[in-house]
C-alpha cells in the first residue's frame, strides 16, 4: 500500500511542487509567456491528482491479513470500492428509513 501510494500520489505531488519552478524559470527565460492561470490550473490539477491516488493507494491495497495483493492492486481496489460504495448505501438507507 505504502508503494503504491507513494507513486501515485507522490509523483503527481512532486510535479504539481514543481510547477511553480518551472513556469518560473520558463519565464524568466523567455522561452514564452505563460498566463498565471494556468500554472495555478495545472498545478492544482497534479495536486487533485496526487489525491486521486492517495485515495487509490488506500483502497488498491489486500484488505485481508493473509493475503498478498497484486502489484498493480486493480482487482482488490475494485473489491474494496465495491465494499466502501455498498456501505455507503446501506447508511443512506438506514438514514432515511431513521427519518420517516
Amino acid at each position: 500500500m505504502v508503494a503504491r501510494m507513494a507513486i501515485f500520489c507522490g509523483t503527481p505531488t512532486l510535479l504539481g511542487l514543481m510547477t511553480f519552478p518551472l513556469s518560473y524559470f520558463i519565464v524568466h527565460e523567455g522561452w514564452f509567456k505563460l498566463p498565471n492561470v494556468v500554472v495555478v490550473i495545472v498545478s492544482l490539477g497534479l495536486f487533485g491528482l496526487g489525491a486521486l491516488g492517495l485515495s487509490y493507494g488506500i483502497l488498491s491495497a489486500s484488505w485481508d491479513e493473509h493475503e498478498q495483493g497484486s502489484w498493480l492492486g486493480w482487482r482488490e481496489f475494485r473489491t474494496n470500492f465495491g465494499r466502501v460504495v455498498e456501505s455507503w448505501q446501506a447508511y443512506q438507507a438506514q438514514r432515511s428509513q431513521n427519518a420517516e
